[in-house]
């Protein structure tokens, strides 16, 4: 697109009408202007500018012979691009960007400026140095060398600004960049770099999780253990306790009163009938056997005791101490039993069964002893 002579038409002469009719150029064959746009009328050998209301039978729109459409914008952007060496086989581009304003529409259109972007090309170039800035620059260090074209630029376009006929020119702005294949393959590296970094940072991030998963698995599995061996310790604790307790119950039941061990043998749970009556039957045994063997035990003890005394009597005896009605008299004092009558009366069975006799049967034979003793 052309700036800032954005068109040029020329116009044809206007027909003749009837004698009476005034000529006038149809409107609609103009260009039409937008806001930001003039037309240029030439007319005579000179330029005209047109007002924004045309009526189309002014002079020099009716007799013109072209018309200019210009861009009067303020601080229109322009860029332009230039390519610098740099210390490789490739160059640097530089573009540098400009705001322009046409100040006087009719200078614009005499000075034939329908692509200000070559002017401004020309303009740059007449800066020799510029291009001798970038052979000490690799293409990948195209940030550094920014910072010195744009100073240098800067510098240049305010010492020696740019004289274009009806319009101001300032700069605006400076990039500076590889040629589009090595800022290609730059993306298409840093895109891949990029990718492998991402795939390094997720199979890091993958095995960062899977270690504090694998960490608090640990940490869940100890903490199960050390409570199962609380639990543990807490049952049996509790079940040392209850023994303790139960064992101390056991320990006051025996120590109550007699019968209490029969009692507690007895008292056992989870008996049927049947175990219940055995372990009766049993108690009743247990009894009898014991009180039998109290009984002969004493017997026994009985008989020892008569034995003695009847052997120290007849040791007496026979020693010429006393003879044998005094020491019949002796053992008489002792129990009023003879010794040998004790003897053979323990002698016999405990539980010899005897024959009921009554009080007069025996009182006879009772007082005979007596007599047979005197």
């Amino acid at each position: 697109m052309s700036y800032p002579v954005i068109s040029q038409i020329p116009l044809d002469p206007v027909a003749k009408q009837g004698f009476l009719s005034k000529p006038r150029r149809p409107i609609s064959s103009l260009p039409r202007q937008l806001p930001h746009q003039r037309l240029v009328f030439e007319y005579d050998g000179t330029f005209v500018l047109g007002d924004r209301r045309l009526r189309g039978d002014e002079p020099h729109v009716l007799h013109g012979d072209s018309v200019s459409v210009v861009d009067v914008a303020k601080d229109h952007p322009v860029t332009i691009h230039v390519s610098i060496n740099s210390s490789g086989a490739h160059d640097f581009t530089v573009a540098v960007q400009f705001r322009c304003t046409v100040d006087e529409p009719i200078e614009a259109v005499r000075a034939g400026l329908t692509d200000v972007t070559e002017h401004l090309v020309t303009y740059i170039r007449a800066y020799h140095k510029l291009f001798e800035l970038g052979r000490s620059h690799g293409l990948h260090e195209a940030h550094e060398l920014w910072t010195i074209v744009h100073a240098q630029v800067k510098a240049y376009t305010t010492l020696v600004p740019c004289v274009l006929p009806g319009m101001s020119v300032e700069f605006a702005s400076l990039d500076v960049y590889a040629p589009d294949e090595i800022a290609q393959g730059r993306r298409r590296y840093e895109t891949g770099l990029h990718n492998i970094q991402g795939e390094h940072g997720l199979r890091d991030a993958k095995r960062k999780l899977d270690r504090d998963f694998e960490l608090d698995e640990q940490d869940y599995l100890h903490a199960k253990d050390h409570s199962a061996n609380d639990f543990t310790r807490q049952e049996a604790a509790l079940d040392r306790d209850q023994q303790i307790t139960e064992a101390t119950k056991v320990r006051d039941f025996l120590n109550s009163g007699p019968g209490a061990a029969d009692g507690l043998y007895f008292t056992t749970r989870d008996l049927n009938d049947q175990q219940a009556a055995d372990r009766y039957a049993a108690l009743g045994d247990r009894e009898y056997s014991a009180i039998q063997r109290g009984i002969q035990q004493e017997h026994e003890l009985q008989v020892l005791q008569a034995r003695a005394r009847a052997e120290v009597v007849q040791a007496a005896i026979a020693q010429g101490l006393f003879n044998e009605t005094t020491g019949k008299e002796l053992l008489a004092t002792f129990d009023d039993v003879e010794p040998e009558a004790e003897v053979k009366e323990l002698e016999r069975p405990a539980y010899e069964a005897r024959a009921e006799v009554t009080a007069g049967e025996t009182d006879d034979d009772f007082f005979m002893e007596e007599d047979v003793r005197g």
